[in-house]
């Protein structure tokens, strides 16, 4: 599975917000999408999500354009994952896993069973399907994550677009969160995901993609993007990226901002 994003323009009516974006993603790669509030991440989610329309441009399937689809065949390339999703009813997570075959059958049947194995088994390769008849609503920011991740695999997309997905969790359960992103990746997932952390793309990312006021300042691997210069000239603050070892002599690279 392939994407090309071609120097595609958009927002929101006549307000421009994204201008001339381009990037390929490809399947067994993250790509995190970064940069300050109002740089055009989320308004980059709608366009690829035909949320909002194309003004110029075109993103390409597998050499098929975006704008041949129906919204139907589109769900069985794209999985959106919201940051926040609080439901008006108290479904069981089975329940909202399966909200994620909806593609799969039409608007006036329901899911078979053949639907609920798939969307246990998805439960199961998170390791939460002990969580599969407990109250949606009672669970903690964590589990609900993965349920929405679990979701969006039921849905048997390709490609899992992930809007800061670890945004509001705390720092264990941040992490359960992207242990499961690399584990998508591996099983050959494309993933595309916001993040307001620059450490995240050091952890979990192939490449980043760096949005500067709507347009491409960077794209291409961690070290190569999110450089001191690209990072100061983007958030108007100096920054180091330096280097550090785990307990197990492994390297790692962390964001620093550097005091005036």
């Amino acid at each position: 599975m392939k994407i090309e994003v071609k120097k595609i323009t958009g927002g929101y009516g006549k307000k421009i917000v994204c201008r001339d974006i381009s990037f390929e993603l490809s399947s067994g790669e993250v790509i995190c999408v970064a940069g300050p509030n109002g740089s055009g991440k989320s308004t980059l989610f709608r366009l690829m999500l035909r949320f909002n329309p194309l003004l110029t441009g075109d993103i390409l399937f597998d050499g098929r354009s975006l704008t041949e689809m129906s919204q139907k065949e589109l769900a069985k390339f794209l999985a959106y994952i919201p940051q926040n999703h609080n439901p008006v009813f108290a479904y069981s997570v089975l329940e909202v896993v399966l909200m994620g075959r909806a593609n799969h059958f039409s608007a006036f049947s329901v899911p078979k069973s053949v639907d609920e194995q798939v969307a246990i088994s998805c439960l199961r390769r998170l390791g939460i399907e002990q969580l599969a008849r407990q109250n949606y609503t009672e669970l903690s920011g964590g589990q609900r994550q993965l349920v929405m991740i679990a979701r969006a695999m039921a849905q048997e997309a390709q490609v899992l677009i992930m809007d800061e997905p670890a945004s509001s969790l705390d720092y264990a359960n941040s992490q359960i969160v992207l242990e499961a992103v690399m584990d998508l990746r591996d099983e050959g997932y494309a993933v595309l995901m916001s993040t307001h952390s620059m450490d995240t793309p050091f952890s979990c990312a192939d490449k980043v993609l760096l949005l500067q006021e709507g347009r491409v300042r960077a794209f291409g691997q961690p070290l190569e993007t999110l450089t001191p210069e690209n990072l100061e000239e983007v958030y108007g603050l100096p920054m180091d990226v330096v280097e550090v070892h785990d307990r197990f002599d492994r390297p790692r690279h962390l964001c620093m901002p550097v005091r005036r």
